[in-house]
């Protein structure tokens, strides 16, 4: 007792000696201009009379040394000196604010000049004495013995739960009534709820690591002090986070290699602190006393803890790796929350292609309207529904391994199978609620260009902490300590891997099922081969959600291209579920989302020359049959022999089927009428043979021009606008379908589409390539000039200018110039010239 009483005589006097020295005038001057030091100056310096100084300072020394000494004594750190200083430390901050209160009170002045800088001059005050202390006295105070028995059981999800709720309760029924209990303020802005959750996660993951180093079960008073060490993190990771938002966005990207910006950084963190100054100090000690009394109250659980099962990832590891999930999803939210080019839509081709991506997960500005915020907001919504269940399940069926590199895939797979039940099942409801279809925004299109960009970033970032849980959940398999070799940890890691090697997929059950999944492929893409090849495209679309029905093909009415894509479908699709399945615990039923999002995966890469949109949902509509095929069990030789020949003659059948019949052209009419949106507008159909894809190639001048209609808009939310046109069928048989589009404002546009090729051609295939040379463009206007109107006598003719549209016709090709085209304020016009007239300038092939 007798060290103790020196210990703390010693402390209280250093804190009064240290206090009142940096309070004189000359001294703290000098202090104010030093970083660090500066923090010793007592705030009120050179204000009010001395005496109140004095008895403050005192008052200080006495409240710091009794509520430091006290939380040390419960803490039960026994003969730490770090122990001791971060005691000591921890109490300064709320010594320091009353004793800064008191000062204000007892001088009648305001508290909120000095109290940005109370917390900080406790806390450094309280170190320099408890260091000082130390030195002279070269002892500790005497440290209670250990607890008899345990009477307190810690619960981790105490902490984290006090760190959000208090933040709700007070930034919503509180706020500046109180600014003693100030506590990470709220606000409706997408980073302020980040800043929050994640100061809750880190707060959270510092009491857990700082309770395996010292463990609290009886202990309550050693649970109080780390859970208060915990507490006063929260706030800086918070300020931390805000601070980035609030300015240094901007200089962190356009320079991230100057230092300037991180001193810069550094003040906007300190002033994040400061707009809040007690949230450091009084609501830790608060909310950390309010959590040990919590778990002191519960009831006790003497239960021994379950040893970690040393096959598959317990629910805990995979609700933590699902979190993650959710949290990297909301902080995409937060980050493309402040760029107006995402929220409103208005990106175009020249946008990066890095921003458009997040786009998939950007809220809605509502200026967007109704439609489009209930439409992407929900689309949002089952995304991330979607990505934490597929994640928690597929983290479930892998097994327990160290860094497996095939689980990376896996996770790759599953958030890709999240962006397409997304957009799928979120238009679905959307449209379901609006009752109109989203115009000028296509979820699939960001979708696909989320999977491709994002979604591997995601995954590396998951796969971190998934490999973390699995590193410190192996450690506890093979009970490794501080003091173990590593020869005994070599030994227990053969030991465990023998364990297990009866869960681990054999080379020849991983190649079966490959095989199934394969098959399983194959008879999708065979039959929607054979489905299109007699005409019936599966193709179709949901009623007007925009959602789409389409399969992986290969037949003989398809281009070569398109059944290269098919058949890769099916080869990648195999390669990647026998990489799947190399660590997943086939004795489970949660292998499904693995080799489903395999299956979509593989869709988009098949497809990626083509169409990556239609690959990726082709890959979703086909998973659940891949996933059958995988689940069922190994057919019969003789079944496989029957189902081989079954799919020989299924896709032999088409070719038993005639000529394709010619498309039917048709003229059909959109009108509709939308918030500061009128559409009024004609354009061709096709019906029989493959119509989707040529009405997709003879709608794409309407969408283009509704499209940047409609971003015009979303640009301006003032400003009203139409889409109203007609359109003219210059050629339709069954070798080309050509037509010209007049749409309102001169905006006139030209398709010629090649039926049997299945493509649109452009100007460069239907002239020969010395129609673009000199001579070439002076034989050309030689040959239009006599069907030129009055005074129309062109010396060349450019056929690759945006304002020349061409057309092609049975014999004949039209030419119509706009307007400008040889002149200013020349009328438009059309001509059509024989091929005899334009011999050698055109090909031959249409």
């Amino acid at each position: 007792m007798k060290s103790t009483g020196m210990f703390l005589l010693a402390a209280a006097g250093s804190a009064f000696a240290v206090s009142g020295l940096a309070a004189l005038p000359p001294v703290g001057g000098f202090l104010l201009g030093r970083p660090f030091a500066g923090a010793l100056v007592f705030p009120g310096l050179g204000q009010g009379p001395v005496l109140i100084a004095l008895v403050t300072l005192a008052g200080f020394s006495v409240t710091l040394t009794a509520g430091a000494y006290a939380a040390f004594r419960w803490s039960g750190f026994g003969p730490s000196r770090v122990g001791l200083v971060a005691c000591w430390c921890l109490a300064g901050g709320p010594a320091g604010v009353i004793a800064v209160l008191a000062w204000a009170g007892a001088r009648g002045s305001a508290f909120a000049e000095p109290a940005p800088y109370a917390a900080s001059w406790g806390m450094a005050t309280a170190l320099v004495a408890a260091l000082a202390a130390l030195a002279v006295t070269r002892t500790l105070p005497a440290s209670p013995p250990p607890p008899a028995k345990r009477v307190f059981w810690p619960r981790r999800w105490v902490l984290p739960c006090l760190v959000l709720g208090w933040a709700l309760v007070w930034s919503v029924l509180i706020r500046d009534q109180e600014p003693l209990l100030a506590w990470l303020p709220l606000s409706p802005g997408y980073f302020d709820q980040v800043a929050v959750v994640l100061a809750a996660i880190v707060a959270s993951y510092l009491e857990g690591s700082l309770r395996r180093r010292l463990p609290v079960e009886g202990r309550p008073g050693r649970a109080f002090v780390l859970a208060w060490i915990a507490l006063c993190a929260a706030p800086i990771v918070y300020a931390a986070v805000v601070a980035i938002d609030r300015g240094m966005r901007e200089p962190l990207l356009a320079d991230p290699l100057n230092p300037a910006w991180a001193v810069e950084y550094a003040r906007d963190i300190g002033a994040a602190l400061v707009a809040e100054p007690a949230q450091i100090a009084v609501p830790p000690l608060l909310l950390a006393l309010a959590g040990t009394g919590l778990q002191i109250l519960l009831p006790g659980n003497d239960r021994e803890p379950a040893p970690p099962d040393p096959v598959r990832p317990d629910r805990r590891w995979s609700l933590l790796v699902a979190g993650a999930a959710l949290a990297l999803t909301y902080f995409c939210i937060a980050v493309t929350s402040r760029y107006p080019v995402l929220t409103r839509r208005t990106y175009d081709d020249g946008t990066p292609v890095m921003v458009r991506a997040l786009a998939f997960l950007a809220p809605p500005d509502p200026v967007l309207g109704r439609t489009a915020v209930v439409w992407l907001w929900t689309v949002t919504a089952v995304f991330a529904a979607s990505a934490a269940v597929l994640v928690h399940l597929a983290v479930r069926g892998r097994l327990v391994r160290l860094f497996p590199a095939s689980d990376y895939v896996v996770l790759v797979g599953v958030l890709a199978l999240a962006a397409a039940m997304g957009w799928n099942a979120g238009s679905v409801i959307a449209y379901g609620v609006t009752g109109e279809r989203l115009q000028g925004i296509s979820p699939a299109g960001e979708a696909a260009l989320f999977t491709g960009v994002v979604v591997p970033g995601l995954a590396a970032l998951l796969f971190i902490v998934h490999s973390q849980v699995g590193l410190t959940r192996f450690v506890r398999i093979v009970e490794l300590e501080d003091e173990e070799t590593w020869g005994t940890l070599a030994e227990r890691y053969r030991a465990w891997k023998e364990q297990v090697r009866e869960h681990v997929p054999a080379r020849r059950e991983r190649l079966a099922a490959a095989a199934r999944a394969a098959g399983a492929a194959l008879a999708v893409v065979v039959a929607a081969g054979a489905v299109r090849g007699f005409g019936v495209e599966p193709h179709a679309e949901v009623h007007d959600s925009g959602v789409f029905v389409t399969a992986p093909a290969v037949s003989v009415a398809q281009a070569p291209l398109e059944n290269l894509a098919g058949a890769l479908y099916v080869v990648l699709l195999a390669g990647l579920t026998y990489l799947v399945l190399g660590r997943s615990n086939t004795k489970g039923l949660r292998s499904w989302t693995a080799v489903w999002g395999s299956s979509v995966v593989a869709g988009g890469l098949a497809s990626l020359p083509l169409d990556p949109v239609a690959g990726l949902q082709a890959g979703f509509v086909a998973g659940p049959f891949v996933v059958a095929g995988v689940a069922a069990p190994r057919p019969p030789r003789k079944i496989l022999l029957a189902g081989a020949a079954v799919l020989v003659a299924v896709a032999a059948a088409p070719l038993a089927r005639g000529a394709p019949p010619a498309f039917m052209i048709t003229s059909a009419t959109w009108r509709e009428q939308r918030p500061r949106l009128t559409i009024d507008i004609s354009y061709p159909r096709a019906s029989g043979g493959d119509a989707r894809r040529v009405n997709a190639a003879l709608f794409a001048p309407v969408r283009d021009h509704l499209e940047d209609m409609l971003r015009d808009l979303r640009a301006n939310p003032a400003a009203h606008g139409s889409v109203t046109g007609t359109h003219v069928v210059v050629r339709g048989d069954a070798q080309v379908i050509s037509v010209r589009y007049l749409l309102a404002g001169e905006h006139w546009r030209a398709v010629t589409y090649d039926v049997a090729e299945g493509r649109t051609i452009t100007v460069r295939e239907i002239f020969a390539p010395v129609a673009f040379t000199p001579e070439g463009r002076r034989r050309l206007a030689a040959a239009l000039r006599p069907l030129m109107p009055a005074r129309q006598i062109p010396r060349t003719v450019t056929v690759d200018n945006e304002r020349l549209l061409v057309n092609l016709g049975k014999g004949t090709v039209e030419f119509t110039f706009g307007r400008g085209y040889f002149c200013t304020g020349c009328e438009p016009f059309t001509v059509r010239a024989s091929r005899e007239r334009l011999s050698g300038l055109v090909t031959e092939r249409f």
